[in-house]
């Protein structure tokens, strides 16, 4: 593949990356709820579901997703059920007073692993992944396209989610910790974990009208 045509894929999926929505929503309330080891885990989740999306978009595997609207119904509603989850626990952790300081290793250890999995989750039940790769990826591949060129183009995708969201959260621990006084930053948290709530429900309202629209 053309060394070209791998900058101008980059591109545009750190287009997609950096547009705002649930994914992003989901690493800043977690940067704010358990600081930046927990957001950057949560982002490297997020990259490893993109790049699983991404490879089978690329050999048309996830396009079967999209021929089923009961399937794409349901990984909407699972992904805003989730945001639901996360929203409330962070709101809750805000009231708590978590500190990251305070925290053991083990327990380190353990968010990590638990970042992780929520970050791959929330772009596992996200059908616009189908759609954002379907539609860019229509460009890039062609009938006698090798496994490494598909597995080039998934790694590209992967990658620049993983640089993107790690980004973030660096930008937004930093900022809490050269900027912002514990009241404002618990105040800043419980609205993180409140407009998780909101967009669930938005999610959800956006089912229920897909539903009815059937």
């Amino acid at each position: 593949m053309d060394f070209v045509l791998l900058l101008q894929l980059g591109g545009i999926c750190l287009l997609g990356a950096v547009s705002p929505g649930p994914s992003l929503a989901l690493v800043t309330g977690n940067t704010l709820a358990r600081g930046r080891s927990y957001g950057i885990s949560t982002g490297l989740g997020h990259a490893v579901g993109i790049g699983i999306w991404a490879l089978l978009t690329v050999i048309g595997v996830a396009n079967l997703a999209l021929l089923h609207t009961n399937l794409s119904l349901a990984l909407q509603l699972s992904g805003a059920t989730f945001l639901a989850f996360v929203g409330f626990r962070n709101l809750r952790n805000s009231l708590s007073h978590f500190s990251e300081s305070t925290k053991r290793p083990d327990e380190t250890f353990s968010l990590a692993y638990r970042g992780v999995f929520e970050g791959f989750a929330i772009s596992l039940f996200n059908p616009k992944v189908i759609l954002f790769f379907a539609a860019i990826f229509s460009h890039f591949t062609h009938s006698d396209s090798t496994w490494t060129e598909n597995a080039i183009m998934a790694f590209i995708a992967a990658g620049v989610d993983a640089a993107w969201y790690t980004t973030v959260a660096w930008l937004v621990s930093g900022a809490k910790l050269t900027v912002l006084t514990e009241r404002p930053w618990m105040y800043l948290q419980r609205t993180s974990g409140a407009l998780l709530m909101a967009i669930s429900v938005y999610l959800m309202l956006v089912v229920v009208t897909d539903i009815l629209g059937h």
